[in-house]
């Protein structure tokens, strides 16, 4: 029921966002915490405060894809925490390497390109990291959604300060959750526009669940351990069921559809059916329905074409 509501409406392009809103909170909320225990000189409060926000922004980002794809709860904290640990590294390097240019060339702290430079270098350098655990297309988008989400928080603290409310609770809670807003966006909102395609469920528990094809191959199964893609297992799914392959050609990619069971898999377009036996391959086309498995028990899927081949 859970993934069900994180998945089969609209409002699932405005769960990502929201996360890294509150990742970047959380982030800020941590170095408060820290910064009233401890003494901090300047550095070490940048380099702490965006550490603990690439760590939360970079841990919250990672989070729903996980979990919309059906994987278990370890496997979920597991990514989530190595992409949070990439993001924490970044958000410090990136404020250490601001605050040595900044001494270099003289910019201040209280001037406008001062944070304004410092959210957009850390920025980019966040919303990097919170996809380099997958090393897919869609890193560049998220280092422009990280770029968006600085911009943004420059841009709002600088308006802050313009209004004397810059060392406010009002910017201490819109700054850090722009910033997570922006690299959210990129994260899953956007590749689940442009990526090469999709798969929607048209049967059983999980019926109006999709799940997008961006660069690697997708195992499919009821395994919550180990594969990208899970399906139940009461419906006839087996561990592994399938594999959608995914090859570049052309501009774009053709995707194929392998049996790696010893049950049924079968690929329905223009109203005939086509048996794919065990351990071979088909290259799906555009509105194919794909049955995973025959009789009472069976689960129905929609592959949808986003890319072109030539």
């Amino acid at each position: 029921m859970f993934r069900s509501l994180l998945v089969d409406n609209w409002m699932r392009f405005l769960f990502n966002p929201a996360l890294g809103a509150l990742g970047g909170l959380a982030g800020w909320a941590m170095f408060a915490v820290v910064g009233s225990m401890t003494d901090l000189g300047e550095r070490a409060a940048l380099a702490t405060a965006f550490g603990f926000m690439g760590l939360c922004v970079g841990f919250s980002c990672n989070m729903l894809k996980g979990i919309q794809d059906g994987a278990g709860a370890m496997r979920v904290i597991g990514t989530s925490a190595l992409s949070g640990v990439v993001g924490a590294i970044g958000g410090v390097i990136a404020a250490l390497l601001f605050s040595l240019l900044a001494g270099v060339v003289g910019l201040r702290a209280d001037s406008f390109i001062g944070p304004l430079l410092c959210y957009l270098f850390v920025g980019t350098i966040i919303g990097l990291s919170s996809r380099m655990t997958s090393f897919d297309k869609f890193m560049g988008l998220a280092a422009v959604g990280g770029l968006l989400g600085g911009l943004i928080a420059g841009i709002l603290l600088a308006a802050l300060d313009a209004l004397s409310q810059g060392d406010t609770w009002m910017a201490a809670l819109l700054v850090p959750m722009s910033l997570g807003f922006g690299i959210g966006v990129t994260t899953y909102s956007f590749p689940a526009f442009v990526s090469g395609g999709s798969l929607r469920v048209l049967t059983g528990q999980f019926k109006g669940q999709t799940k997008e094809i961006e660069n690697d191959e997708i195992t499919i199964g009821n395994n919550k351990r180990e594969l990208q893609w899970v399906l139940p297992k009461w419906e006839g799914i087996q561990d592994p069921h399938a594999k959608v392959e995914v090859t570049k050609q052309g501009k774009g990619y053709k995707h194929s559809i392998r049996n790696a069971s010893t049950k049924t898999v079968v690929v329905v377009r223009d109203g005939k059916k086509t048996r794919v036996k065990p351990k071979q391959a088909i290259e799906l086309q555009d509105g194919d329905t794909l049955v995973f498995a025959t009789g009472k028990n069976y689960c129905k899927v929609r592959y949808n074409q986003r890319t072109a081949k030539e």
